[in-house]
């Protein structure tokens, strides 16, 4: 085995050990409403309209989840109160997904209402060979991304959404963000909020003319935060046939002069944290550095 391929197969083993680090879930305030919506059943059916009441709703009460549905989620939504949909990372179980999601509920403001849904996207089954396995999941995340932009369209008018993702989930949310662009179906007086970690998705999609080039339009404020020394995501580039294409957004963070207009650039927040996390490749780690938590109330709370 050459040093290219050990290095390779480096990368992808830590992706496949980084969520399985043991972490003390906190409990909830009553303020603070979580469910998790499970895509098991959906993860290789692209047809969102057709399935899209297959997805599978849990809500966490007395720190256990219960079995819920689509109709008690979407009739008790309210407007007024922040909804926040985290979606992990690569290979995370529905486990490591609560684990990491409710110490991401532990730093906000237990005082502040909102509604937390954990995206549950099927990321931890493998196919076998490590490099295969991640570009199987490029599908899945696809799919599932669909299912998240008939989820956000299937909302009451004027919710406060923000969109939430590391990594690759963060790819996910993007591939979510252009299936909305397409289908202009939003909800009346949606305000948006995007907010990537060390995302998994391409510098240039965001650039005027490309597939994210009007993120703008839909979204209030998007927020990145990015790790030019993140270990993992040097490897990125070789998802792909031709390597020299692709760069990660949350290795370089996005290139302000790519924005097709003032107006636009002034909506994105690029925050580099290698001061505080060094090489890492954690969803913790980027939410708890002071300069994502300073920023917490203004992009998941809208204030």
């Amino acid at each position: 085995m050459s040093k290219l391929q050990i290095q390779i197969s480096s990368f992808f083993l830590l992706l496949l050990t980084l969520p399985n680090m043991r972490i003390v879930a906190a409990v909830p305030s009553e303020h603070q409403d979580v469910w998790r919506i499970a895509l098991y059943a959906v993860a290789h059916l692209p047809d969102s309209e057709r399935y899209f009441s297959k997805l599978t709703y849990y809500r966490l009460e007395n720190n256990r989840w219960q079995a819920s549905d689509a109709e008690t989620f979407f009739r008790t939504q309210q407007p007024d109160i922040p909804l926040i949909v985290f979606s992990p990372g690569y290979t995370s179980t529905t486990s490591q997904t609560t684990q990491v999601g409710l110490r991401i509920v532990g730093n906000f403001d237990s005082n502040k209402a909102c509604r937390v849904v954990f995206w549950d996207w099927d990321s931890d089954r493998g196919a076998g060979n490590i490099r295969r396995d991640v570009r199987s999941k490029l599908p899945i995340i696809k799919n599932t991304s669909n299912y998240l932009a008939h989820f956000v369209q299937t909302l009451k008018p004027q919710s406060k959404v923000c969109l939430f993702g590391f990594s690759f989930g963060g790819r996910l949310i993007c591939h979510a963000i252009e299936t909305l662009q397409k289908n202009n179906r939003l909800p009346e007086g949606l305000r948006l909020h995007i907010v990537l970690s060390a995302a998994a998705a391409d510098t240039n999609w965001f650039a005027g003319g490309q597939r994210l080039g009007r993120i703008a339009e839909i979204a209030e404020k998007i927020l990145i935060t990015y790790n030019p020394d993140d270990w993992a995501l040097r490897f990125y580039p070789f998802m792909y046939p031709h390597r020299d294409r692709a760069s990660a957004l949350g290795a370089t963070g996005l290139p302000l002069r790519s924005i097709s207009s003032e107006e636009y650039r002034a909506k994105f927040e690029n925050i580099n944290v290698n001061r505080y996390i060094g090489t890492e490749h954690q969803t913790l780690l980027h939410v708890q550095t002071p300069v994502f938590r300073s920023r917490m109330d203004s992009y998941f709370f809208f204030e």
